[in-house]
């Protein structure tokens, strides 16, 4: 059965590798990634652990269209992908040389935006296109002729650009927009100015950003105007609070034209500095591989999936799914697997992530009849031990209570006896202590062998211990720094390891043991202080080697398939309701195993992230914090410290506020 592939396995470096996941390890045999046509573009041979990993370029990984294990059909070998499942190639042009300069550049905050599994090139117009890039993202660009007409020519073949204004575009508008727009620019706010920052209004209904959620911290001070004498209103994607466009879309021949009237960067406003900003690059970008899925839209069944694993004509009484529901449905006759969609918008269900995982059933020892065992009456034995236990227990209770005043000598040896008939035969050689963690709830951490790292570590578990015990009924002791090669990890519900750029393989009794933690219920938190230059969030840079380093620390760990963590996970509503995940850096993507792969309690058992959380958590001995988040400072510590809280909560309690993000849908429907 093959379910859910991922990208690249465990890493966040967004290399394109398609990995391939398979429910029952088959090695020797290989998963092949087919076009349409059935015609085979890679393959790969399936690994002990059950993956395979195929390495394709971005534009031909765009082509597969299923995954297939080799070998007789059926219609569990067959993973279906539709349009959603593949990666874009983005192009990004500047006429800075400096656009993605940290903090500063046009470009920077787009490159750190676009979505996960996506390959970023830059260059002008024409490399780009000469490059067959699906989408390409203009920052403030002064466009020739040439190059005005290379866009719109490309436009129309298919291409989508997304363009930002800025100086330069207010300066001489150049006619490369869904409508005409005004020279100069609106300024919001000032001192020569009457009006204030405008907020983000919520998108209309009809309009492909629809659904996004906007809010009163976003504004924009400064944008351009579109001509309101010639307006079209089906071109105005969005709007700011007072009515003004700031979003425009349109359809150029096969293609789409989307322009953003403020710019890519902070200049113009912080919309590039809201959890608003990725989401709709993810959508515009989107709008290059089809018609968006609405969440609440229902889709019909274009094509069903058959027992030999081909796509045939559905049954006319096949039932639509909505985009919202896919995560919840169950393979059935209700909703077979297949094709779902309509116009351009298409969704795949799979029989991978949407049935319960084949386990083998252990059949019973059979026996002939004339070699059956006799029963045994343990009937006398077992009344003759409880009464036994009932005269020691009184006995005790009336020594306890000193109604019985035996001989000083005889009490010693009453002692002796008891000890020697109650304490394990281990224990009477030699008296083992008790592990600290064994009478008290710890806090873990790795040990890396840096002092300084090892001192981050301990302090900010500490503080965290202290954070928790305060605000609510459980009471944490103070960490504790462990080997995973040498010390029992079963004792700790929560392990927190720092991975140094450094850091070599654990070792094989480590890997044993930290596969053996997980699998047992405890939670393994995989971070390290940054990432490299290519990655996303505000460390990135900051650690080079840290994104290899994961990939070799987790090398031999039984991990299961990975998502990324969202707002609908019990983790960001356990104790605090939260909307981010940051550390002492943010906007890097947090991984968690994915739906299927969790256990019966719907409990992740690993959580892999980039953010140093230790760096936004740790205190010295006078309470003040150690290391400064980036960029959000104190507020991003205080976010940082209600997302540890909520892990420890997690770890303590599991999933069992995960039906609790379910009740206004429950008390919806019952007022109706």
């Amino acid at each position: 059965l093959l379910l859910p592939p991922s990208l690249d396995g465990p890493s966040l470096d967004g290399s394109g590798n398609l990995v391939a996941h398979v429910a029952s390890p088959m090695p020797g045999m290989a998963v092949l990634a087919e076009q349409k046509a059935g015609h085979a573009l890679a393959g790969a041979k399936i690994s002990n652990t059950g993956n395979a990993v195929i390495s394709l370029p971005l534009a031909l990984e765009n082509q597969v269209s299923r995954l297939v294990v080799e070998g007789p059909p059926a219609a569990g070998s067959v993973y279906l992908l539709d349009n959603f499942a593949h990666g874009s190639l983005i192009g990004l042009a500047s006429s800075s040389p400096a656009a993605q300069t940290p903090f500063l550049g046009a470009l920077y905050f787009v490159s750190r935006a676009i979505p996960i599994g996506s390959q970023l090139v830059t260059g002008d117009v024409a490399s780009l296109i000469a490059g067959r890039v699906n989408v390409i993202i203009l920052a403030d660009v002064a466009l020739t002729p040439a190059a005005l007409q290379q866009a719109q020519d490309w436009i129309e073949a298919g291409g989508e650009i997304i363009r930002f204004a800025g100086p330069i575009t207010a300066a001489a508008p150049d006619g490369l927009a869904p409508d005409a727009l005004l020279a100069g620019d609106r300024r919001l706010g000032g001192t020569l100015t009457w009006t204030t920052p405008q907020p983000f209004a919520p998108p209309p209904a009809d309009s492909p950003l629809a659904g996004l959620r906007t809010g009163t911290e976003t504004t924009v001070s400064r944008q351009i105007l579109a001509d309101p004498t010639c307006l079209d209103p089906n071109t105005v994607w969005a709007r700011l609070a007072d009515g003004t466009p700031l979003v425009l879309g349109k359809p150029i021949g096969k293609g789409l034209l989307v322009s953003v009237l403020t710019t890519a960067n902070a200049d113009w406003s912080n919309l590039a500095l809201a959890g608003i900003y990725p989401a709709m690059l993810a959508r515009l970008i989107a709008l290059d591989r089809g018609a968006p899925v609405l969440p609440g839209r229902e889709l019909p069944m274009l094509y069903a999936l058959n027992f030999n694993g081909d796509l045939t004509a559905p049954g006319a009484s096949a039932p639509g799914i909505t985009a919202g529901s896919l995560p919840q449905i169950t393979v059935s006759p209700l909703h077979p697997p297949g094709i779902y969609g309509i116009g351009g918008a298409a969704i795949a269900l799979n029989l991978g992530g949407h049935v319960t995982p084949p386990i083998p059933a252990k059949l019973p020892h059979a026996e002939r009849l004339g070699l059956q065992r006799p029963a045994v009456d343990f009937g006398n034995l077992l009344l003759a031990a409880a009464t036994l236990l009932l005269c020691l227990d009184l006995l005790i209770s009336l020594l306890v209570r000193g109604l019985i005043r035996p001989p000083r000598r005889q009490t010693a040896m009453i002692g002796v006896l008891l000890v020697a008939c109650i304490a394990d035969p281990a224990q009477r050689a030699q008296a083992q202590p008790i592990p600290p963690a064994a009478l008290q709830t710890e806090l873990a951490y790795i040990k890396t062998g840096d002092p300084a790292t090892d001192q981050i570590s301990a302090d900010a578990l500490q503080y965290l211990s202290a954070l928790v015990s305060a605000r609510s009924s459980a009471q944490l002791a103070g960490p504790a720094a462990v080997s995973p090669d040498s010390d029992d990890l079963d004792l700790y519900p929560m392990i927190y390891w720092p991975v140094l750029a450094s850091a070599p393989a654990p070792s094989d009794a480590a890997c044993a043991a930290l596969n053996t933690y997980m699998q047992h219920g405890g939670l393994l938190l995989m971070d390290s202080q940054g990432s490299d230059a290519r990655a996303q969030g505000s460390g990135a840079g900051f650690t080079p080697g840290a994104d290899a380093a994961i990939r070799r620390a987790a090398s031999c760990l039984y991990l299961p398939p990975l998502e990324a963590l969202t707002t609908a996970n019990a983790i960001a509503h356990s104790f605090y309701i939260i909307q981010s995940f940051p550390g002492k850096f943010t906007g890097s993507p947090v991984l968690i195993a994915s739906a299927a792969a969790r256990d019966a309690d719907g409990v992740t058992p690993i959580i892999i992230g980039q953010n140093d959380w230790a760096g936004a958590w740790a205190r010295d001995a006078d309470g003040d914090p150690e290391q400064t988040p980036l960029p959000g400072g104190e507020d991003q510590r205080v976010i940082a410290d209600r997302f540890g809280t909520n892990l420890v909560i997690y770890a303590l309690t599991g999933d069992y506020k995960a039906d609790q993000s379910n009740l206004p849908a429950f008390l919806e429907k019952l007022g109706h």
